[in-house]
């Protein structure tokens, strides 16, 4: 009687779990492949997001460089919007795969110079810039291609399970990495990425992505500019544009205390620390996609506005605290607010752009706000050098509240409702 009773329970189980949101997006094919593909990338990138930075601080011990390598990573996000149209016209699954065959080779070269002598940091240098500018292609083509994999009620609970399966993946790796530095070295981790690139380009492979009517056109020189003007005309002429002013001055503050933290990491302990510290982080992205669907219905502006006060405290906590848990803990409280902000956005994005639209927008957004948050990376990384890591990383908190007053100030953004609300298509019209 026990095991009829568990069978009937296990099969009632999965009959809920088939049932629910997510049960219905993992029986999405499509989806289920974009999601792998992610899962595996996101593996090798934050390993070696942390590996390059480290690196580059193991070779020069200035946090010039590191302000210098962050700035790198994020300048060709001012030239995204160059490569939306294309996206728009490419073939989605296909465009996936030659991007990440080409990241493949181009990590790869740091492991395989190291093999022969240490690698120069002009090398670590030039490979996090052109790694950063074929993020620049890939972006835009796996936001564009979920909501044609995916229905709109569903795009909330899939940038949710999408963003919560990330950081969970990511913390993990995060976890790991400091002690992976430590045991394997920096590069080493280069190689791993290779091998999770390789791993990502065949789950894409599978992929089959909707086309649009522009699928496998080739625009001419006037099409071209038309189709980027199209893009920028968007966003000024919606909410969209407000929004990108608030998330640069966030981006610029957050850069600066990113370029100083193995700086800060190494002023506490070393690699593991800098590991533990970009693990509470993540922890913290995790928690806001886990519980962001539980804000779906609450006015956006609102929680803007309370959020970000508490991730500036958080923010603070940071350098005033004396006891490394307590500095982990403030770590993550402090991004658990952008967890769910940068759920909500996607969701918010994804449905009131339309799809014909998207990879042109998420670029130029994405344009927009590296025009501004880059240079976070430099300022930081100079401010590091002449005042120490912790002030820089105090200082932060100040981009939240400009980003709480901004909110407050502009009328649109203050009034801005529940992402539940927002229409399909509706941005620009």
């Amino acid at each position: 009687m026990e095991d009829v009773n568990s069978s009937s329970e296990s099969a009632g189980w999965r009959g809920r779990f088939g049932a629910s949101k997510a049960g219905t997006l993992l029986a999405n094919t499509g989806f289920r492949r974009l999601y792998f593909a992610r899962i595996v990338n996101r593996v090798g990138d934050k390993l070696y997001s942390i590996a390059s930075m480290w690196l580059v601080y193991q070779l020069t011990g200035s946090t010039f460089y590191t302000g210098l390598a962050g700035f790198l990573s994020r300048l060709p996000v001012v030239f995204g919007f160059l490569f939306g149209p294309i996206v728009d016209r490419s073939r989605i699954s296909r465009l996936l795969v030659l991007v990440a065959a080409a990241q493949a080779i181009v990590v790869l070269s740091v492991p395989l110079v190291a093999s022969v002598h240490t690698p120069s940091v002009t090398l670590v240098l030039a490979v996090v810039g052109v790694l950063a500018l074929l993020e620049r292609i890939n972006a835009p083509a796996e936001k564009a291609a979920l909501p044609r994999l995916v229905d709109d009620e569903l795009l909330p609970r899939a940038n949710s399970l999408d963003s919560a399966t990330h950081q969970t993946i990511g913390a993990v790796a995060q976890a790991l990495s400091g002690a992976l530095i430590a045991l394997l070295g920096a590069v080493a981790l280069f190689a791993l990425d290779a091998a999770t690139f390789v791993v990502g380009a065949f789950f894409f492979a599978l992929l089959s992505v909707p086309t649009t009517e522009k699928t496998g056109t080739s625009p001419s020189a006037a099409e071209y500019v038309a189709d980027i003007r199209e893009g920028f005309d968007l966003i000024r002429n919606s909410v969209v544009g407000h929004m990108v002013v608030a998330a640069s001055l966030v981006s610029a503050f957050t850069g600066a205390s990113t370029a100083v933290l193995p700086a800060f990491a190494d002023s506490l302990g070393g690699a593991e620390t800098y590991g533990l510290l970009i693990a509470a982080m993540t922890v913290g992205l995790l928690v806001g996609s886990l519980v962001a669907s539980r804000f779906e219905t609450i006015p956006f502006g609102r929680f803007v506005v309370v959020g970000f006060l508490v991730a500036a405290v958080g923010k603070l906590g940071v350098v005033s605290v004396d006891w490394l848990p307590a500095a982990l803990l403030c770590y993550g409280i402090a991004t658990v607010p952008i967890g769910i902000y940068n759920v909500l956005v996607s969701a918010t994005i994804q449905t009131g752009v339309p799809n014909d639209l998207l990879a042109r927008v998420s670029s130029t957004i994405g344009s927009l706000v590296a025009a501004i948050g880059p240079l976070g990376y430099l300022v930081g990384g100079f401010l590091g050098d002449a005042y120490g890591s912790a002030t820089v990383i105090g200082f932060s908190a100040v981009g939240y509240c400009l980003l709480v007053g901004y909110w407050l100030v502009v009328p649109s953004l203050r009034a801005f409702p529940p992402v539940t609300d927002i229409e399909s298509n509706s941005f620009g019209v």
